[in-house]
């Protein structure tokens, strides 16, 4: 009797997989991501004549006073006064947002990509947070609050080359809080400082402290908003490691 010899169904080593067919999915499902991410930003927001954004801007506002620590004018005077200054912040808050995004995670990909899964997650976890936050608590960020005298900085960048009127259909204008241009770069700044060992791994916190003051510089954002950022990225930290199952980032995320 002949004897059926069965061969197992071959196996694809992923390390053998082309490097740039990892990136290309991985870009696609950022722009897919960020796709929703935006979408979901318009949905939840409130009508153009709302009037609780407002209401929420004085509650901060008065927050801010309360603790003696109201800054964003005396800040936007200050930044805008030194030369250079008001060109530096508006810039690095035009452009630093996508591109920050780019250089962390190729570098996480060419680099790090064990962690990629991980970082990623958390990421779009503290994104997610972020939406439902704006649904909760819709803030009108300080260019809008009359009797502030702050200017909007940023609105002729934006508007070169149409941006800003093509996006402006796609914009919750009252997606203040919390800002995730300071929560992206202390999720960006925590995990460097892990993967890192170099003494000078701490100078990346130079970044969330130079895009702080960019936000509140080009009154698009108090510096409680900030904070939200922050707290958003932490609790999100959390539940990524709950949901993924992974050891502690602080124990996991270390250089090979």
């Amino acid at each position: 009797m002949a004897r059926t010899v069965t061969t197992a169904a071959p196996t694809v080593d992923i390390r053998t997989r082309p490097w740039w067919l990892d990136l290309a999915r991985f870009v696609l499902l950022f722009l897919v991501l960020m796709f929703v991410y935006e979408l979901a930003r318009d949905f939840v927001a409130p009508a153009p004549d709302a009037t609780l954004p407002y209401a929420h801007a004085d509650r901060v506002i008065s927050a801010e006073r309360a603790l003696g620590l109201f800054v964003e004018d005396d800040l936007q005077s200050t930044v805008h006064a030194i030369p250079g200054g008001r060109f530096v912040t508006t810039w690095f808050y035009t452009v630093a947002y996508t591109a920050g995004y780019v250089c962390f995670f190729l570098w996480i990909f060419f680099r790090h990509r064990r962690h990629l899964l991980f970082l990623n997650t958390w990421f779009w976890v503290t994104n997610g947070l972020a939406v439902l936050v704006y649904r909760l608590f819709p803030l009108a960020p300080p260019r809008f609050v009359a009797g502030l005298g702050l200017e909007d900085s940023t609105k002729q960048a934006l508007q070169l080359g149409g941006s800003l009127e093509w996006f402006q259909p796609f914009r919750n204008l009252y997606a203040a809080m919390p800002s995730m241009h300071v929560g992206q770069t202390v999720l960006y700044a925590l995990s460097i400082t892990w993967l890192l060992r170099s003494r000078w791994r701490w100078a990346v916190w130079l970044w969330p402290a130079m895009m702080l003051v960019t936000v509140m510089t080009t009154a698009n954002h108090y510096w409680l908003d900030g904070v939200g950022g922050a707290i958003c990225v932490g609790v999100a930290l959390l539940l990524t490691t709950l949901a993924l199952r992974r050891p502690a980032p602080w124990k996991a995320l270390k250089a090979v």
